[in-house]
């Protein structure tokens, strides 16, 4: 299936397994007694009205399943950065947007709009009544997860196998990435200009890539080593080629490197301009016997990228523009010219502005940004049902307990006369929703000071996940269905 005839239907497709609802029906009880269920109102005085499955009419339970399968879908295609511009791009030309051409001096409001940067930035939005200079209504999310990537001549041979020799993208774990099937996944950027792309391991027939561990018979010279060092990063080496061929006369990684140029014409030199990712093969898959929760590689944060899509498509036209704006790097620092400290966006604004009015100077510019709300869309941590102490009780987010605005403290807080006017907007349209606060010293960043610098309104809104940065991140489709229903809102304001 090519990718613009996968998402080529607006409208939300009909449950694909009719047993789903019988098995939901049998096992609804088991909502009422998660623990999430039992800590319904805990933090009801908190801004949050509890386990949202508990109120949640069966329109809206529906609702939430289709979109936790749309959801399901994309994400599992879009592993990466690059493979989420390009399902993005499928998206936008499925529902009518056109790429952006800033010769174009023809704006109306109503028209639909994507445009993209370098392959890895990709912005949509829908033109508003009122003039750009009024300011948007702006969501950003961040489309790149922790992953393992190549040194640029990156075949070792180790004992009669060839392994791919890799870096580290983002803060990961790293043992949680042995014995977990791997895929390859990429483009390789050749001399003449041509790209050629490479998948390896995410259909059900391809082969996989593993990192093998040691057994317990044979690990004990490792056994003190810390949690944080029990696989080392030097150590996280996938299997490409596993035993000697007649055909490799002796020279294993040479004939790995032949095996490339002979199915995909890459010559060895040609991994020097390459953008190849190792990211789990593992798909996407409901977890529980209710089937409340989703699991998934990349929650962090391709999840808030995807949910961005899917409200923008519901905004019919909006009194201010309503932008999707998703960019890449912000697990390394976002300092590359496709994250979001590039002047890409600005170049962008400015290009709109001018196709509204015929000119446009820096102060228009300045003055937009100024007059802009604005969301960081991220992920945060939910608390653990295993491992409850390490949250800050009473402030930190719950699973299946809404959308999460995030209030990390002195200089990561939005604004309170922003929040208040969050508050009025979320609860006028019955949006359930919680806060998220860490101990102190304890958490992670956000991108959100990138748009404070530029003179907008921001907050932070995501929701809580467990096992953040793992191979498999667990979500609330309740949570999504919530985070869907704000951002609708938001856009709409």
């Amino acid at each position: 299936m090519n990718f613009a005839s996968r998402f080529a239907s607006p409208s939300l497709p009909p449950r694909r397994n009719g047993r789903r609802h019988i098995v939901a029906l049998l096992c609804g009880l088991l909502v009422l007694i998660s623990p999430a269920a039992q800590a319904g109102g805990a933090q009801e005085d908190y801004g949050s009205r509890g386990n949202i499955w508990m109120e949640m009419a069966p329109g809206e339970r529906q609702q939430a399943e289709e979109i936790s399968d749309r959801f399901k879908e994309m994400i599992g295609a879009a592993r990466t950065e690059l493979a989420m511009v390009r399902e993005a791009i499928a998206w936008a030309e499925a529902r009518g947007f056109e790429r952006w051409d800033p010769a174009r001096r023809d704006l109306e409001p109503g028209d639909r709009r994507y445009a993209v940067n370098r392959g890895r930035t990709f912005v949509a939005w829908v033109q508003g009544r009122e003039p750009l200079a009024s300011g948007m209504r702006l969501i950003n999310s961040h489309i790149d997860s922790v992953r393992l990537e190549l040194k640029p001549h990156p075949l070792v041979e180790r004992n009669g196998t060839v392994t791919f020799d890799t870096l580290q993208h983002g803060g990961l774990k790293g043992y949680q990435w042995v014995n977990v099937p791997l895929a390859l996944t990429g483009k390789f950027d050749r001399k003449d200009g041509s790209t050629v792309w490479v998948d390896i391991g995410l259909e059900s027939d391809d082969p996989v890539l593993l990192i093998p561990d040691l057994a317990p018979h044979v690990d004990r010279d490792y056994r003190d080593r810390s949690r944080a060092d029990a696989i080392q990063a030097e150590e996280l080496d996938p299997i490409l080629l596993g035993s000697h061929s007649p055909d490799a006369e002796g020279d294993l990684v040479g004939h790995a490197y032949d095996m490339f140029r002979d199915r995909y014409g890459i010559e060895r030199d040609d991994w020097i301009s390459a953008d190849i990712q190792i990211v789990p093969a593992t798909p996407p898959r409901d977890v529980g016997l209710d089937r409340t929760l989703v699991a998934a590689y990349g929650l962090d944060d391709r999840l808030t990228g995807v949910v961005n899509l899917f409200a923008l498509e519901e905004v019919g036209i909006p009194e201010h523009t309503a932008m999707a704006y998703l960019v890449t790097d912000e697990e390394v620092g976002s300092r590359w010219n496709t994250g979001v400290a590039s002047e890409w966006f600005r170049m962008l604004v400015a290009e709109i502005i001018r196709a509204e009015t015929g000119s446009v100077t820096d102060l228009d510019v300045m003055q937009a940004f100024s007059r802009t709300d604005q969301i960081t869309a991220d992920t945060t941590t939910a608390t653990n049902p295993l491992w409850p102490g390490m949250q800050a009780e009473g402030n930190a987010a719950l699973m299946h307990h809404g959308l999460v605005m995030k209030l990390y403290g002195p200089g990561r807080s939005a604004n309170s006369e922003y929040v208040a006017r969050i508050r009025a907007l979320l609860d006028g349209a019955d949006v359930p929703w919680q806060t998220h606060s860490y101990k102190v010293g304890y958490g992670g960043g956000t991108i959100a000071s990138s748009f404070t610098a530029m003179n907008m309104e921001v907050t932070d809104w995501g929701v809580g996940i467990w096992s953040m940065h793992s191979t498999y991140d667990v979500a609330s489709k309740a949570d999504i269905w919530a985070l869907w229903r704000g951002f609708v809102e938001f856009f709409g304001s």
